[in-house]
């Protein structure tokens, strides 16, 4: 199974994308690690890492960050801009639904838009994958774009909520998406070995208030045992 979408590679070639992270997720950062005596020593994995804002900061911060993408050209740029800055990561070219690293890995997997861009059997894969690189007690972080955001609707139905060829709004040209809801979001997590810790909203309007833009923003943790 391959889950990545080709899309990708050209949109990060025509256009500069994700210099910087977002606020949910410095949030959870801070909540879940910045209290450790030795950031050095937690390894977080920002999976679809695109151009690495994620990882940039994670890097910054003073954890061992590590970033995969499925974008030849994302990951270059990545390299490029942590060797302009003198930081240092992990960065590998690779598909999510086969991540690469050893099972209990990881204290932390982030995820930034990246999931949602998956037809249901892939994210179910990914999932699995994120629990098993992750260490009982580990910690994931997911923001995906909830039902109702600007194009929910507006493209060629693949399976339900899941869209491509999206017409209007951010989406466009994007490949495919899918949008998800809380009660979905939850049994996918428990089916996937988490347990959920809590999903919040975030969201934000363009154009001047026409169009709403809604984020789920999860957390969860390895369950232990498992």
């Amino acid at each position: 199974m391959t889950a990545w979408d080709s899309t990708w590679e050209k949109v990060f070639q025509e256009r500069e994308w994700g210099k910087y992270p977002p606020e949910e997720l410095i949030r959870f950062v801070a909540w879940s690690f910045y209290n450790t005596p030795y950031r050095s020593r937690v390894r977080i994995l920002d999976a679809g890492c695109g151009t690495g804002a994620c990882t940039w900061y994670l890097a910054r911060e003073g954890f061992s960050a590590y970033g995969i993408d499925g974008s030849k050209t994302a990951i270059s740029i990545a390299k490029k801009r942590f060797a302009d800055e003198g930081l240092q990561a992990e960065f590998q070219v690779g598909d999510l639904v086969q991540l690469p690293y050893p099972d209990d890995y990881f204290d932390g997997v982030v995820d930034v838009a990246a999931l949602q861009h998956n037809t249901l059997p892939s994210i179910k894969a990914i999932l699995v994958e994120f629990n098993r690189v992750l260490r009982a007690g580990g910690k994931l972080f997911s923001m995906v774009f909830a039902v109702g955001t600007w194009g929910y609707g507006l493209g060629d139905e693949l399976e339900t909520n899941t869209l491509t060829n999206i017409r209007e709004g951010p989406l466009q040209r994007k490949g495919t998406t899918h949008f998800f809801n809380e009660v979905e979001v939850k049994g996918l997590l428990t089916k996937s070995g988490f347990e959920p810790i809590t999903i919040e909203r975030s969201e934000r309007t363009l154009d001047n208030q026409k169009h709403k833009v809604s984020f789920l923003v999860v957390t969860a943790e390895k369950k232990t045992g498992l």
